[in-house]
């Protein structure tokens, strides 16, 4: 080998060695994956929350992604919602790992991972610099592991010579975990959908005579998860022009929905059993969706919802 290629050779070494993140996201490896659960604090009574945690570009960044619909309070009627998001990525040069962390209401935190303070199951953010805040004011994130699906997180606060208090707390399962460790079985029903000869007469005939606060899609009806009272549930009644496609091979003027868990779980049953299964798992922001058909050749869809995503659509409901 040349000198030029012995160099370049070096060259390539080191940099692979000092600036590759390898190694360095391992003992967050359990917070891989999204979580779903309800938090307390921040100045309002509860809260339902959704987080993720991906590696990103080659593994080289560790992408978080926090979402908080907090419940009306006296002082707040109309409720809260909070976004944040960030990168944490290995600063070769400090050897540290570092949370930049971007949020709606315009802070901007910069943590650094307390490696002095964290074991295998707590870590310790601690921030060294925060924007559009109190200066001198400090703040602190931790994550702790309370299982191999569940975590709990927890943000302190630290103003100008005072100690750091707890502002909020919050309890989170992996959302996979939620629904794979469930019997694939309906949990309830998740839609009635009918032909109209005309759907915006059908549905201004609905509103009109009997209250159903209508959309373009037709109505949403809320009510509360009967194991889970805080949580919301959504069934969608939906007038179809007279012969769509979104019936067929169904020849019936009527399709239903059912919610559902494991959904994976539940198609494979259905296969082994011979029934027909029409399409394949498609996935949104509010669930997951497939169809299948009935002996009597009625078509019918399965949802596993994600509740929260239509909440964060909005609209009006019925209630």
């Amino acid at each position: 080998m040349s000198n030029k290629g012995i160099i370049v050779f070096v060259f390539i070494l080191i940099t692979s060695t000092t600036f590759s993140q390898t190694g360095h996201f391992d003992r967050l490896d359990f917070l891989m994956g999204e979580w779903i659960g309800k938090g307390s604090g921040f100045g309002n009574d509860s809260s339902k929350i959704v987080s993720s945690f991906n590696l990103i570009m080659d593994g080289e960044y560790l992408e978080i992604e926090n979402e908080s619909w907090f419940d009306p309070t006296e002082k707040n009627p109309e409720g809260e919602h909070h976004v944040d998001k960030g990168i944490i990525y290995y600063d070769n040069t400090k050897r540290v790992l570092t949370f930049n962390q971007f949020n709606n209401e315009g802070y901007v935190n910069q943590y650094v991972f307390n490696d002095s303070l964290s074991n295998d199951s707590v870590l310790v953010f601690e921030t060294v610099s925060i924007v559009n805040f109190v200066p001198g004011g400090k703040a602190r994130w931790i994550i702790e592991k309370l299982s191999v699906n569940k975590i709990k997180t927890t943000f302190d606060v630290s103003f100008p010579g005072r100690a750091y208090t707890c502002f909020g707390t919050n309890i989170l399962t992996k959302k996979k975990s939620i629904m794979c460790d469930k019997e694939p079985k309906v949990t309830g029903i998740g839609g009635i959908f009918f032909f109209s000869d005309n759907p915006e007469k059908a549905k201004e005939w609905y509103r009109e005579n009997l209250g159903i606060n209508t959309n373009e899609w037709g109505a949403s009806f809320e009510s509360r998860n009967a194991t889970n009272p805080d949580e919301v549930n959504y069934l969608q009644w939906s007038p179809f022009e007279k012969g769509s496609e979104y019936f067929s091979p169904s020849q019936k003027d009527f399709m239903i929905n059912y919610r559902v868990q494991n959904i994976e779980k539940l198609v494979d049953n259905l296969k082994q059993s011979g029934v027909t299964i029409v399409d394949s798992i498609e996935t949104y922001d509010y669930g997951k969706f497939i169809h299948i058909m009935d002996p009597e050749g009625n078509k019918i869809e399965l949802w596993e919802p994600i509740d929260t995503g239509l909440t964060e659509i909005g609209g009006e409901t019925t209630k």
